[in-house]
């Protein structure tokens, strides 16, 4: 079993991989969508700044763990 602390840190560990996963999966989506741009002739700066993803922050890993550890609390 493990500690409060250990819990702690695995919860956000878990929450920054989720994080990660989730940031690599939206830069591969704007890469696809931004070459099949520049394959149709609609390649535009305006365009390239709609699909960068927003990049998280430790807040949002601190949410994520807190939502995760939700589960955890419940029976």
């Amino acid at each position: 079993m493990s500690n409060p602390f250990e819990l702690r840190f695995k919860l956000l560990e878990m929450a920054q991989g989720y994080l990660q996963e989730q940031s690599a999966r939206a830069e591969n989506f704007s890469v696809q969508a931004w070459d099949l741009a520049k394959e149709q002739g609609d390649a535009t700066i305006d365009f390239w700044k709609t699909l960068q993803p927003k990049s998280y922050s430790v807040k949002d890993i601190k949410e994520k763990a807190e939502e995760l550890y939700e589960f955890v609390e419940k029976k």
